[in-house]
């Protein structure tokens, strides 16, 4: 009878199921990355040295990796012996390689390692074909390119820069004369009124000037703070009077309707006393009418007879 797995043996088969897959998706992002799946085109470049060029050495277009060096070795063409460097790149841009691009080796002076520079081609050349050959071109050492730095115009232009920084140098100079000379008066003056010198001087040391200039700040403070005090009790004083003028204005309104009332009136009352002397001559006329009349007579009191005033005589003594 066949036992069956146990527990513990399927857990471990189980991790080690898990970690194989793990890794082959770690290989399949590297390989991505490093463009191991994608389609790439041989080529041959020929150098008369190899310009420590080594395998995995960088192959750019555009200062932009393209491809990598495979392989160097030692090849005899045209009657002379020349380093073979095969190179692979990309498919993608094997395009641009064209029959005038021309395959040159970089060194950077400082840091980085050698690498081939390729030209892209004009549009109008033809493509090369896989495993074809690459144009190449002579690598200029250190003293061609000092050669070609420090030519005739260059080193023309180096002597007009130096005489121009010559000429500045001596008109700083100049300058720099006179700015010390300011420098060394202003020490004078600052020395001097340290010292209590002078005008200044005298009028910094004398702390008796500060402290009535402090004493007169305050007094001033004290009067700013008065008359906003004044002028807040202004506003009030000024919404009262504001009030009591526009009271005064309708009295004021009131006596004029008054007095006008009283001259209208004072131009009615010659007529009107005119009237009531009229009405009291006609009552007169009319009362000395009806004592006329005899019945009228008979019925009105009998006027006392007036007698006569008795004057006694003086006795002369």
């Amino acid at each position: 009878m066949e036992e069956g797995f146990t527990r513990k043996e399927k857990m471990v088969g189980l991790f080690l199921l898990v970690m194989i897959i793990l890794i082959k998706i770690t290989l399949l992002v590297i390989a991505q990355g490093k463009g191991w799946f994608q389609s790439q085109t041989t080529y041959y470049v020929y150098f008369k040295q190899g310009y420590n060029l080594r395998q995995g050495s960088l192959v750019k277009m555009f200062n932009t990796e393209i491809g990598k060096v495979t392989s160097i070795d030692f090849k005899r063409k045209e009657d002379e012996n020349q380093v073979e460097v095969t190179i692979r790149v990309v498919t993608e841009k094997a395009g641009l390689i064209r029959t005038d691009s021309v395959a040159e080796v970089i060194a950077p002076t400082l840091i980085g390692s050698e690498y081939i520079e390729i030209s892209p081609g004009s549009s109008g050349y033809p493509v090369v074909r896989a495993a074809g050959t690459i144009a190449s071109q002579a690598h200029k050492t250190m003293s061609e390119n000092l050669a070609e730095l420090f030519n005739e115009e260059t080193i023309k232009q180096a002597r007009l820069t130096i005489n121009n920084i010559t000429l500045l140098t001596e008109r700083l100079k100049n300058h720099e004369k006179a700015w010390l000379a300011t420098v060394n008066h202003i020490d004078e003056v600052v020395v001097s009124v340290i010292k209590a010198q002078g005008t200044l001087g005298e009028l910094v040391s004398r702390r008796d000037f500060y402290n009535r200039m402090n004493l007169s700040m305050t007094e001033v403070d004290k009067a700013i703070l008065n008359v906003q005090k004044v002028t807040g009790d202004l506003v009030p004083a000024a919404q009262n009077l504001q009030t009591a003028s526009k009271t005064i204005q309708l009295e004021t309104e009131t006596v004029k309707g008054i007095l006008a009332d009283i001259k209208g009136g004072t131009q009615e009352f010659p007529g009107l006393m005119e009237t009531a002397s009229e009405t009291t001559q006609e009552g007169k006329t009319v009362v000395e009418a009806v004592k006329t009349n005899p019945l009228i007579r008979l019925t009105l009191p009998q006027e006392k007879k007036s007698q006569p005033l008795h004057v006694e005589p003086r006795h002369v003594p």
